[in-house]
């Protein structure tokens, strides 16, 4: 038998079980950082008795986004995530970067979130556990600095987002390619 005569495999239709749910996970957790951040940092005011609630979902939902970040990569590196679909034109090797853009960002997002809170020498809180900062408080100036950066890289963050969704939704009404499918349920 030659490799000629082995039947080639179908492409497949969409990713893995785990892959999307780990994807629409992510994809959930991340609108809902954005929305009680958002909501408890800049548009309530501090004294507000709704705040430590939203500080404790914010803190205690971010690390299971961290949580499930880390899944997602070592999903993706161990060969969990073996659906892999082919980068033949332009517009795959934009969705490629536009997907490595938003690892890096949510990654740093994570790293920018405990820093915030590590650099005022406070534990970060996930479902009343404390999880200790490695190092001492820093002076005030260091908490601001990465406190802003945290916020400017969730909106960085939400605008790629956006413009992944939008180019899904792209593929489903007017491309008609089967691509926004993958990942649907």
């Amino acid at each position: 038998m030659t490799p000629s005569d082995i039947p080639a495999s179908p492409m497949p239709v969409r990713y893995s079980r785990e892959t999307r749910w780990l994807h629409w996970i992510t994809a959930l957790l991340v609108l809902e950082q954005f929305v009680v951040g958002q909501v408890g940092w800049h548009l309530m005011d501090r004294t507000a008795p709704l705040r430590p609630w939203l500080v404790a979902t914010h803190t205690s939902l971010g690390v299971l986004l961290a949580a499930v970040f880390v899944t997602r990569i070592a999903w993706g590196l161990t060969g969990g995530r073996a659906i892999r679909f082919p980068v033949v034109s332009v517009q795959d090797r934009i969705a490629r970067g536009v997907h490595l853009l938003l690892y890096v960002l949510l990654g740093g997002e994570i790293a920018l979130g405990y820093m915030a809170r590590w650099s005022t020498g406070h534990p970060v809180m996930a479902f009343g556990v404390p999880i200790n900062a490695p190092f001492a408080a820093m002076p005030h100036a260091t908490h601001v600095f990465f406190s802003r950066l945290h916020h400017w890289d969730a909106w960085l963050l939400l605008w790629v987002a956006l413009f992944h969704a939008g180019a899904g939704f792209y593929h489903l009404l007017f491309c008609r390619d089967r691509v926004f499918q993958r990942m649907l349920p």
